[in-house]
């Protein structure tokens, strides 16, 4: 399914889910945003409390190696407590291809406790949720990013994708443009006028350059 199907699909669905964005009780809102250092994709990230761990105070989707948006709000003291915890939901990214699969498939929600680090008072801006290659799960809480100097979380900067998941994108790629490429030599086939024969030449000859880019890969 096309990632903006997915997004789509995804929006309508967590307007239902989610619960209102405010602080209560003395407590302030952080926004939530999922940083992925990870091969694997989520359909849906959320930060939910332990005492209700399936009511999701925050959620977005996350690519492989990639960043969700700023999602709002999840509740937190001004002041960090010794022993907080939250729970992170995800669900596996779906392998539909239509938005009527998607809705379908019922991928399982998988709840994880997570322990909360200290954090400066006052200092709730971001609630980062970082999934790591070795199937962890960190939450930092700062309203710096992790390429920031002050950022307080032990992994630092943003992902970078491996060769393999290069890869991987590189061949999909190579067999769209190699589609591509086909459709537009049999259009230039049966082109009549000699102006159109020149422009699917033009387009011909920009597909076999970038399909020689993608073949000058690592």
């Amino acid at each position: 399914m096309s990632a903006i199907i997915k997004r789509i699909a995804w929006l309508l669905f967590s307007c239902f889910a989610l619960s209102a964005c405010a602080g209560t009780g003395g407590q302030l809102g952080a926004s939530m945003t999922v940083v992925n250092y990870s091969g694997k994709g989520y359909d849906w990230v959320a930060v939910a409390k332990p005492d209700a761990p399936e009511q999701a105070e925050a959620a977005d989707m996350v690519s492989p190696y990639g960043a969700s948006g700023i999602m709002c709000c999840v509740n937190l003291p001004a002041k960090w407590q010794p022993g907080m915890q939250l729970v992170v939901q995800t669900k596996d990214a779906t392998k539909a291809k239509t938005a009527a699969e998607w809705s379908k498939e019922n991928m399982p929600l998988k709840l994880r406790t997570v322990e909360v680090p200290r954090y400066a008072e006052g200092d709730v801006g971001t609630v980062w949720v970082q999934f790591l290659p070795d199937n962890k799960v960190a939450l930092v809480v700062s309203r710096y990013d992790p390429s920031n100097a002050n950022w307080p979380g032990a992994v630092r900067g943003w992902p970078k994708p491996s060769v393999e998941y290069r890869r991987v994108l590189w061949d999909r790629d190579s067999d769209l443009l190699k589609k591509q490429l086909l459709k537009m030599q049999k259009a230039k086939e049966v082109a009549i006028q000699s102006e159109d024969k020149r422009g699917y030449q033009d387009a011909i000859d920009s597909i076999l350059w970038e399909l020689k880019l993608l073949g000058d890969r690592p």
